[in-house]
């Protein structure tokens, strides 16, 4: 068992359970990922875990959070680059963030923790889950807008074109682990981006 925190770390102890919670998904075994499972990888008591998180629905949206942050980080860009190789340089961020983090983003877009279950269980999350991934998206869109004020995209609706953009770009990421042996052309992230972003 781990040592006990001070009086006044508990968020050290909330951090420890969600980094539980990640190593336990990086070893590839969603599995184990439950309330013991989690509390036995932190080293300590399941009850410990409930001053934190209600459930395991509430601690695996804190992995999608912290998750979503890094990619958020991720997709940064320089601002004063061209916008179109910004642009370029986001998506392919995206995906790369997706091949390196396999398991983060299968907690991120459903795969291991269904968002729209969670909701049906703790609608209190609603607040939370509104929101999760919108700064990522933020990111698409804004690089968006940029193309468009240079005259370098069609796009009439960012928002829009935006989301199609990242669907897209997911359905690629998603479709590159489900069919590794597909002849995929090396060309295909560029198409998916200049189609979608209706770049000039």
């Amino acid at each position: 068992m781990r040592a006990r925190n001070k009086r006044g770390q508990g968020a050290q102890l909330r951090d420890e359970i969600v980094d539980a919670a990640l190593e336990l998904l990086e070893d590839g075994t969603p599995q184990n990922v439950t309330l013991r499972g989690i509390a036995r990888q932190a080293g300590i008591s399941a009850p410990s875990i409930y001053p934190h998180f209600p459930d395991l629905d509430s601690i695996l949206l804190a992995v999608a959070q912290r998750a979503f942050t890094i990619l958020e980080q991720e997709l940064g860009a320089p601002e004063d680059a061209d916008p179109v190789e910004r642009l370029r340089a986001v998506c392919a961020a995206y995906l790369a963030f997706a091949e390196r983090r396999p398991q983060q983003y299968r907690v991120m877009f459903g795969a291991v923790w269904d968002a729209g279950q969670a909701l049906e269980r703790a609608p209190g999350l609603a607040e939370e889950l509104a929101v999760l991934g919108m700064g990522a998206f933020e990111i698409f869109r804004r690089t968006l807008a940029d193309c468009v004020a240079e005259g370098r995209s069609a796009s009439a609706d960012p928002f829009g074109d935006a989301t199609a953009l990242w669907v897209g770009l997911h359905g690629l990421a998603q479709l590159r682990v489900a069919a590794p042996l597909f002849p995929w052309p090396p060309e295909l992230r560029d198409s998916v981006i200049e189609r979608m972003a209706l770049l000039r």
